[in-house]
């Protein structure tokens, strides 16, 4: 399990590095914070909403699934990729605050099915990410199960403020900081 999620991980970053422009503008609200590193969003893709095409059916209830990427770079050899696992309600919109669930890890086993029936949104953390990457040295670190809450708020049309301030875990069970407050456009990815 986890060996495909540092490989996916990996992917993400990969897809980050070789979709990055060297023309990024800069400002307040497009920087974030890893490690204490700050990155700059990458130009047309750095955040992306991806919705899952098939809804996830639980007990009479649909819930939409909503990945939302946030991708950085820094001196144009280092980048940052942020992954947070969003399921809504149907009917509900993305906008809100999200409950990180960190229920799952290899010692205890919580289904889906009982986190998601304790809320409208839930932020899934095991399937949630932080990777970083120096090219140059080769050197990546990366993490999943956030804790805390995560904000989306619309701020109409397709742009949005993403707001995250908590830690993800790396595999040693160390802390990666994550501070994030953006307000841009996300893209579908397309």
């Amino acid at each position: 399990m986890k060996k495909l999620l540092f490989t996916n991980l990996f992917l993400v970053t990969l897809f980050t590095v070789f979709s990055c422009s060297s023309d990024s503008d800069s400002n307040d609200s497009s920087t974030f914070k890893v490690d204490g590193v700050n990155y700059s969003l990458v130009a047309s893709q750095g955040m992306v909403n991806i919705v899952t095409p098939n809804a996830y059916e639980l007990e009479g209830e649909t819930y939409n699934r909503n990945t939302f990427i946030i991708s950085g770079i820094k001196d144009m050899t280092d980048v940052a990729t942020v992954t947070f696992d969003l399921f809504v309600k149907n009917g509900e919109s993305v906008d809100g605050t999200y409950q990180i669930s960190t229920d799952q890890d290899e010692d205890t086993f919580t289904s889906i099915e009982n986190i998601l029936s304790s809320d409208v949104r839930v932020c899934i953390g095991w399937t949630s990410l932080v990777a970083t990457t120096n090219i140059a040295t080769q050197n990546f670190v990366n993490g999943n199960a956030p804790v805390g809450t995560i904000q989306i708020i619309s701020n109409g049309g397709n742009n949005y403020t993403i707001k995250y301030n908590g830690n993800f875990k790396k595999l040693d069970q160390s802390n990666i900081s994550v501070n994030i407050d953006l307000t841009g456009n996300v893209s579908n990815g397309s």
